[in-house]
């Protein structure tokens, strides 16, 4: 069958159907479940759909792949259904790689790179990328929480349910980029054989090198083995981990990216009614909440947590901007656990698996975005 040529595919979760949709406006829908090979698929695993070629539809991580025109004819359960080899499939795209390649360099890597060492310890000095590795290690089995950091444990051992791969690859980021061990570089700062990671071809534009880096053969041998890298270019895989470290160097507009959109309508769509209680917590801004920061220059929400004690201001529109200025990083905190842009909101299973990678920029892109068009009457929100 003839068609148009596909400019895009997207999962539709709400109505359970992938959308096709071509160059001259038009559409194809078909209800995801009833393609061979996704009957039984996690709503995530659907959602990783991708063109092939301009004639297929293909999932990576089912090594599953469907002709368009078979199905627009109807042909739901046919043998176009295959195998897609790495080979094929383009340079950077692999899957991602079990936890058995990648776990030992991840622990070896954050241990020997944080300030300290295994006799006394390590500080994590109040720096984001060390209190995110020190935690990486708890939660590892690693180490033992300290006051200031994390100690070694004598018997460690990795738990049943592993962290969630990507957060652990940023934990692995930001802690290289904060101790100068990969160096993000601008167009043209570099020859080409000097480049780690050049040329990440959805992100190039003409006459520009684009997400050029150089690191220390340390990182770009955990880089590999967690599946950021493929030789010396970024996998696909990669795209989204770099956006959350976002380099200022690379000038990276994720939030126009089709992606951050799609993710943004999603976010939007199929927020839990538990988040959006949640929300609605943080959102006001009661008489209790201003009397109380006034008198303590604290709010009530923070009561047990490590606050930043503040001098109370002097007028009551000042308390109020207090208390915007701390809802906006509590409601930063709810992305930081619940949301991921290649899966949305986190099911409690998969929110217990992440790592509260806090001043994730990607993270707090999608706060604004979502608390602009969803909470218009609480500009404070979108900040």
């Amino acid at each position: 069958m003839s068609y148009p040529p596909p400019s895009h595919v997207r999962y539709d979760r709400r109505s359970g159907t992938i959308v096709i949709e071509f160059h001259n406006g038009s559409a194809f829908v078909v209800p995801a479940r009833s393609l061979e090979g996704l009957a039984n698929a996690s709503e995530a695993e659907i959602a990783k759909v991708e063109l092939h070629d301009g004639s297929s539809l293909h999932w990576e991580t089912l090594d599953l792949r469907h002709d368009i025109g078979l199905l627009m004819e109807g042909e739901f359960e046919t043998e176009a259904s295959e195998v897609m080899q790495n080979s094929s499939a383009g340079p950077g795209l692999v899957e991602e790689p079990p936890p058995a390649v990648w776990i030992g360099q991840v622990i070896e890597f954050l241990s020997s790179n944080l300030p300290g060492d295994r006799e006394s310890g390590w500080q994590h000095d109040f720096v984001t990328a060390y209190q995110i590795a020190c935690e990486t290690l708890i939660v590892l089995g690693q180490a033992k929480e300290t006051t200031h950091g994390a100690m070694p444990r004598n018997d460690p051992e990795l738990p049943d349910v592993l962290p969630r791969w990507d957060d652990l690859a940023t934990a692995v980021v930001y802690l290289a980029a904060q101790n100068g061990l990969i160096t993000f570089l601008a167009p043209g700062e570099a020859t080409q054989s000097e480049l780690l990671g050049a040329g990440f071809e959805g992100f190039r534009q003409p006459g520009r090198e684009m997400w050029a880096a150089r690191a220390s053969p340390e990182v770009t041998s955990v880089f590999r083995a967690l599946g950021l890298l493929d030789g010396n270019g970024w996998t696909a895989e990669s795209e989204t981990i770099l956006w959350r470290e976002n380099p200022a160097e690379w000038r990276i507009d994720f939030k126009n990216d089709p992606r951050f959109i799609r993710a943004l309508d999603d976010a939007c769509e199929h927020m839990p009614e538990s988040i959006k209680a949640e929300v609605d917590g943080i959102a006001q801004i009661t008489d209790e909440a201003i009397a109380v920061h006034s008198d303590r220059g604290i709010d009530p929400s923070e009561e047990g947590s490590e606050s930043v004690m503040r001098l109370p201001p002097k007028t009551t529109e000042q308390v109020k901007a207090s208390i915007r200025w701390i809802r906006r990083h509590d409601l930063d905190e709810l992305f930081y656990k619940f949301w991921r842009i290649d899966e949305g909101w986190l099911s409690p299973e998969e929110a217990k698996r992440a790592l509260e990678i806090f001043n994730d920029p990607l993270a707090i892109a999608m706060r604004k975005a979502v608390a602009g068009r969803l909470y218009p009457h609480w500009p404070h929100l979108a900040e």
